[in-house]
């Protein structure tokens, strides 16, 4: 009977002991469970530091870019501001240049930019933007209008009475006469066809262009013409090379310019072809 007691003790305590035998184990494993979870709530919290103040320089940053670009947005608008006030000057420029060449029809089918006193409000853009289409407008009508020289060289005779160099007496001269070198390029004054071209006594070779508005432009003496009749030229283009053809003294181009089939002084407009160069600058 005491050895069966004993053995029932024996086994009880073997079943007691086995718990306080884990025991040890499991604490060391969930204090290196919480010793982990610590350490990475550690660094969790170090990045977000980390990223708070990064937030924080990005802010700062964002706050100095929105500051230059808010200066640049001023400066912008200061720019645009001058430009429209430099471009309604040119404009209004422009508008009493083509009333001195009698255009003043143009200027009024085209209108004018006003300042907006009584009408609706326009931004310095969209002003911008209307003063520089109109501006374009009246350069296409000018393309049409013969301005400045048609070759380089000196003026040795002027528009009006002069004495002619032939007979001496008294005489009307059209146009006027531009010395230059023999073979000088003589370039068309306007943007034209070309209606006539030829030899005459008086002119020798010659060049004759119909442009809009009205105007027709001469070029007389050349030694050679490039152009054929009815062929459209560019304002500033080639038609021929200055000569001594015809009635005519020394190497120059006769040049005229007629305002519905009526001579005029092509000296008003070789004035305003500096102008308007001078304008487009």
């Amino acid at each position: 009977m005491r050895t069966e007691s004993s053995s029932v003790s024996t086994e009880r305590g073997k079943l007691f002991s086995w718990p306080w035998l884990l025991f040890p184990v499991v604490t060391a494993f969930l204090t290196a469970v919480v010793i982990i979870l610590l350490w990475h709530n550690y660094q969790l919290n170090k990045k977000i530091v980390s990223l708070e103040q990064q937030i924080i320089a990005l802010e700062l940053r964002e706050r100095e870019l929105q500051s230059q670009i808010d200066q640049l947005e001023k400066e912008k608008q200061e720019l645009l501001q001058n430009a429209v006030g430099l471009l309604r000057q040119k404009s209004t420029l422009m508008r009493k240049l083509m009333r001195e060449l009698g255009l003043s029809r143009y200027v009024r089918r085209l209108g004018k930019v006003t300042k907006g006193q009584g009408g609706p409000y326009l931004a310095p853009t969209e002003q911008y933007k209307l003063l520089l289409e109109r501006m374009d407008k009246y350069l296409k009508v000018m393309k049409h209008v013969p301005l400045g020289k048609p070759c380089r060289g000196y003026i040795s005779s002027y528009y009006g009475f002069r004495k002619d160099p032939f007979t001496k007496k008294r005489a009307f001269h059209a146009g006027i006469d531009i010395v230059g070198p023999y073979g000088e390029p003589v370039r068309a004054t306007a943007d034209g066809i070309v209606y006539r071209l030829g030899y005459q006594r008086g002119l020798g070779r010659y060049v004759k262009i119909r442009h809009k508005h009205g105007y027709i432009t001469v070029y007389g003496h050349l030694c050679k013409y490039i152009v054929r009749r009815g062929e459209r030229v560019k304002q500033g283009q080639i038609i021929g090379y200055l000569g001594n053809t015809g009635r005519s003294t020394g190497p120059h181009v006769h040049y005229e310019i007629r305002y519905w089939g009526r001579p005029i002084n092509p000296l008003k407009y070789i004035r305003a072809g500096r102008k308007l160069a001078h304008l487009t600058q």
